[in-house]
């Protein structure tokens, strides 16, 4: 057995919104935790699906009242949610992050 392929498990899921709402509550790799729900529907509502970390701290404390105690721990969350296949980072764009197509509503279309 491979890494990748040991990396890849939990993560060959795709897009669920076809699945019943039974289903999905089951599953627990489509949970969100309250940030990460606070995230994508800041960058989905907020900023056409894409932001940079400076830009993503305005639109949490504007959208939800959260004010974040260190930057590293949004971008870490960002970085995290990026793993697990939420957000993607824009190529040659440091700290600019963008809803993947899972997401709700369409990727927005950035090409560098």
């Amino acid at each position: 057995m491979t890494d990748d392929i040991l990396n890849s498990v939990g993560r060959r899921l795709g897009d669920l919104s076809d699945l019943p709402e039974a289903l999905r509550k089951q599953i627990k790799a489509a949970k969100l935790d309250e940030m990460e729900e606070k995230i994508v529907k800041t960058l989905r509502d907020r900023f056409d699906g894409i932001a940079n970390v400076d830009e993503l701290m305005v639109g949490l404390y504007r959208d939800h009242q959260y004010i974040t105690e260190d930057r590293r721990v949004l971008a870490n969350k960002l970085y995290r949610m990026q793993k697990a296949g939420l957000v993607d980072s824009v190529p040659k764009r440091k700290g600019v992050y963008k809803l993947t197509t899972t997401q709700e509503g369409a990727k927005p279309d950035i090409t560098p």
